[in-house]
């Protein structure tokens, strides 16, 4: 549950609710994240954590509308490609954020991503919810990539193949994700975006990697997906050339992303 409220000082703050089980809950997760990541850009800023009566809570800044919310405010119901560009932008400097703090999000997907609530935020995305986020798999501070077998985590819709075949997810999984929003966002769907049935889905991710699912957007697309594919949990990923593909897709299409 989450709710608006104001502070002792009449501020608006957003609050996360959840039941007390007296386990380690994504809200404990979520506060203990946001905590390491108090002051970073594009991630909303840490409050207070707390419990009050049989429920554990989480104050942070309040945000705007979420990008489904965005998408949705009127037909099409999908971006231009000057928006994909400037969010694609705003989204991989974000994941950069919480990678750069030792962290994988773990489940990246459109109501994640949320505009500032105030006259200067409005233009920008910060990423949120991070109650699935994990510490990078290390040893003696070197990230190794794992032995044991993953879970499955994040959205059906949104998650890499890794997630699928149970391989415990790194920071280019994350990036895969937001390639599937980048995609699904221009396009108006992905293949698999009115299926439910998990085997099917990651069948079609797999047929459709390259060029099937990127016909339509700019040949930086096809580079940014060979790019990420490339990677593996080891691989610290290059975000500057990512963002470098984006601007460079909005020069080649005279779009002015200022």
């Amino acid at each position: 549950m989450i709710f608006c409220a104001l502070d002792r000082s009449m501020k608006q703050v957003a609050i996360k609710f959840e039941q007390d089980t007296g386990e380690n809950t994504m809200i404990c997760v979520e506060a203990a994240i946001l905590k390491i990541l108090i002051g970073s850009n594009r991630i909303p800023q840490f409050y207070h954590y707390g419990t009050h009566l049989n429920y554990k809570f989480l104050a942070m800044e309040l945000m705007g509308s979420n990008l489904i919310d965005l998408v949705n405010y009127k037909r099409p119901y999908k971006f231009s490609l000057h928006s994909i560009l400037k969010f694609g932008i705003q989204a991989i400097e974000a994941i950069q954020v919480v990678h750069s703090k030792g962290f994988v999000h773990r489940d990246i997907k459109p109501g994640n991503f949320l505009i500032g609530d105030s006259q200067n935020t409005s233009g920008t995305f910060y990423l949120t919810n991070f109650g699935l986020s994990k510490i990078f798999n290390k040893i003696d501070n070197v990230v190794v990539k794992p032995t044991f077998q993953g879970r499955f985590r994040g959205s059906i819709k949104y998650a890499s193949l890794n997630a699928h075949i149970l391989i415990e997810l790194g920071r280019n999984d994350d990036l895969i994700s937001l390639l599937y929003i980048l995609v699904e966002f221009y396009n108006g769907a992905l293949p698999w975006s009115d299926l439910d049935d998990i085997g099917i889905i990651e069948k079609l991710k797999f047929i459709y990697k390259g060029s099937k699912l990127l016909k339509w957007l700019p040949k930086q697309f096809l580079e940014f997906e060979s790019y990420i594919l490339s990677l593996d949990y080891t691989t610290d990923p290059d975000y500057a050339y990512l963002i470098f593909l984006l601007n460079q897709a909005a020069s080649e299409n005279e779009i002015d992303l200022n």
